[in-house]
């Protein structure tokens, strides 16, 4: 199993792999407040080695996007992420609500019309 994603996953591949048998290998890659353009592309070289034995989870793609007014990028990159790791099994976990910003920000509106659309969107990949 492989888990991508920004900050926010930091410590989650270790958690996960508390909670799974010794038979899973498990890698993280944490890209701290990068947008996912550079997660894609941190992760590309990795993800073509997987073969279906694998699972891939993208873990709040797009919510330093979403923070920057780039949701549309956010959404472009998550898309095209899913689109080339179609060589092995792909769960993507929606973008998280910012915590460490004020609840009634625009940006809590922009994080769930983003969750939506891509929920909307990943249905037809």
């Amino acid at each position: 199993m492989v888990i991508v994603g920004d900050s926010p996953i930091r410590g989650c591949a270790a958690k996960v792999k508390q909670l799974l048998n010794e038979k899973f290998e498990m890698l993280g890659f944490v890209s701290p407040g990068s947008g996912m353009d550079s997660i894609k592309d941190t992760a590309r070289v990795k993800l073509q080695q997987l073969t279906r034995n694998y699972v891939v989870v993208v873990w709040g793609g797009g919510s330093n996007d979403i923070a920057r007014n780039n949701s549309t990028v956010g959404m472009k990159n998550t898309l095209e992420f899913t689109i080339n790791a179609n060589h092995t099994n792909v769960i993507i976990i929606n973008a998280p609500h910012r915590h460490d910003l004020i609840r009634n920000l625009c940006v809590s509106n922009e994080v769930e019309a983003f969750n939506r659309k891509l929920s909307q969107k990943v249905e037809k990949v």
